[in-house]
C-alpha cells in the first residue's frame, strides 16, 4: 500500500472520488445554524456587553460624585452650561414622578426581567436592536440599583434648563429613541415593498 493510497483512506477518499469536497446544500429556513459570516447572528454579546458598560459607567459616576460632593452641591464642568450637581431623585427620569418610588422600582424590575429573558432573541439578527436594549436594560438597572440601595436615583448632569439627569438616564433615552427608529425603519420597508 502506498502512501497517497492510505491519506485518501483516512480522509475518506476513494480513487474514484473527487478530492475536493463536495459543498452541501444549505436549507435557507434551518435556524439552528447560523451562519457566521452572516452579519447580525452573534448580536448577543452586543446586548450585555451594552448593559454591563452602562451599567458600571453609571454606578462608578454616581459612587465617585458622591464620595466627593453632598446633595445639592454643584460644580462647573463646562462653563455655564454644565454642572455635575449631586441631586438625590425619587422619581422617574428628569425629575418624573416623583413620589413613585417604589412602583418605578417595581416596573423597573419587570422590565429587566423581562430584557434579560427575552432581549437576546430579540436581538439576534439586528446589532442595531442589541445596542438599544442594552441601552435600556443597564439604564434601567443602573437606577434600580440605587432606588433599591439609597431609596433615590442619584442625579448629577445639569444643563441647567432641563431637570438634573444621569448616565442611566441617557442610556434610557436613547435606547428608546433607537427603538422608535428601528419599529419606523421596518414599518417604512413594508410599505415600500
Amino acid at each position: 500500500m502506498n502512501l497517497a493510497k492510505i491519506g485518501r483512506q483516512n480522509v475518506g477518499i476513494n480513487s474514484s472520488e473527487s478530492r475536493t469536497p463536495k459543498a452541501e446544500p444549505k436549507d435557507v429556513g434551518d435556524k439552528t445554524a447560523p451562519d457566521a459570516h452572516q452579519p447580525g447572528t452573534s448580536t448577543w454579546w452586543v446586548f450585555y456587553g451594552t448593559a454591563a458598560g452602562i451599567l458600571i459607567l453609571d454606578q462608578i459616576c454616581k459612587l465617585a460624585l458622591v464620595a466627593r460632593m453632598s446633595e445639592g452641591q454643584s460644580q462647573p464642568l463646562v462653563g455655564p452650561y454644565v454642572s455635575l450637581t449631586v441631586h438625590h431623585n425619587p422619581g422617574a427620569a428628569f425629575g418624573l414622578f416623583p413620589t413613585g418610588t417604589v412602583g418605578l422600582a417595581i416596573l423597573a424590575a419587570v422590565v429587566i426581567i423581562i430584557l434579560v429573558l427575552y432581549g437576546p432573541r430579540a436581538t439576534r439578527c439586528h446589532s442595531g436592536l442589541s445596542v438599544a436594549l442594552g441601552l435600556t436594560l443597564g439604564g434601567a438597572a443602573g437606577n434600580l440599583i440605587d432606588r433599591a440601595r439609597l431609596g433615590y436615583v442619584i442625579d448629577f448632569i445639569d444643563i441647567h434648563f432641563w431637570p438634573v439627569f444621569n448616565i442611566a438616564d441617557i442610556a434610557i433615552t436613547c435606547g428608546a429613541i433607537m427603538l422608535v427608529l428601528s419599529v419606523l425603519r421596518k414599518s417604512s420597508r413594508r410599505t415600500a415593498l
